[in-house]
């Protein structure tokens, strides 16, 4: 059995939005609870969002960048974007249909989470899932609260960090980052882009396979995330839904150095 998280992250000003889901082999809440203990945050209370400021809060950083290694070391993500925030909801099953197809995921029986507000409500959500591939794999739980259901957090993270890397592509995005590599003589203090940062620290995590059909070494070194771990609605525009794919159809998770 896997627990699945489900959240979104919106920005109707370009034209998307987009969901993301996190898969672990286990139930992460207690060990979310113990890193939030760690970092002086009290789990009854405490809601991790990404959406948070940030800036001159270190403490709230390093608890970021932990959850993010958390997600590298434990979980599997997969993405859906849409073009109209009604249709994250639906669009989340189809997700949801394609990654349950992949090996790690076929063999058993699931919890889903999905946070609140992803459809209208918890009615048409079990509508939508009737008669779906998902409905005989998964016990789905729709309209949950995040800061109960502490794994969704984890999807805030996926979702934001994913939505990020899309506006990159999409060419809004110009801030740059000085890496913190203590150590590394070639990353330490170098300063990059943020999409790439962000690409560079999520790439291994997607639900993917191996490519078929090799031809160079940068085949060997690409897997493919589409259709498991992507999903396109059609209500995305032409030139988003392009983007999409190229940012997130194939992994290259060879030497970036």
């Amino acid at each position: 059995m896997a627990f699945l998280y489900l959240d979104d992250s919106k920005h109707h000003s370009f034209g998307f939005s987009l969901a993301a889901f996190v898969t672990c082999d286990f139930d992460p809440s207690e060990a979310l609870s113990t890193m939030f203990e760690e970092y002086g945050y009290d789990p009854s209370t405490f809601e991790f969002k990404s959406s948070a400021k940030m800036k001159g809060d270190d403490n709230l950083q390093r608890l970021r960048s932990s959850l993010k290694l958390f997600i590298a070391k434990n979980c599997k993500i997969a993405v859906c974007v849409v073009g109209d925030d009604r249709r994250l909801g639906p669009a989340s099953l189809e997700l949801l249909n394609a990654a349950l197809k992949h090996p790690k995921l076929s063999e058993t029986e699931h919890e889903v989470f999905f946070d609140e507000g992803l459809f209208s409500s918890v009615k048409n959500a079990q509508k939508s899932l009737q008669g779906s591939y998902a409905a005989n794999r998964c016990h789905c739980h729709f309209e949950q609260d995040s800061r109960k259901v502490r794994g969704i957090q984890l999807a805030d993270i996926v979702a934001h960090t994913c939505a990020t890397m899309l506006l990159d592509s999409m060419g809004h995005i110009t801030k740059t980052i000085k890496l913190d590599a203590p150590g590394d003589g070639v990353y330490d203090g170098m300063e990059v882009e943020l999409g790439f940062e962000m690409w560079a620290g999520i790439r291994y995590s997607f639900l993917s396979k191996n490519k078929p059909d090799l031809i160079d070494d940068f085949d060997i070194a690409t897997v493919c995330v589409f259709p498991w771990g992507l999903f396109i609605d059609d209500t995305v525009d032409q030139k988003t839904a392009a983007l999409a794919m190229g940012r997130f159809a194939e992994m290259y998770l060879g030497c970036i150095h």
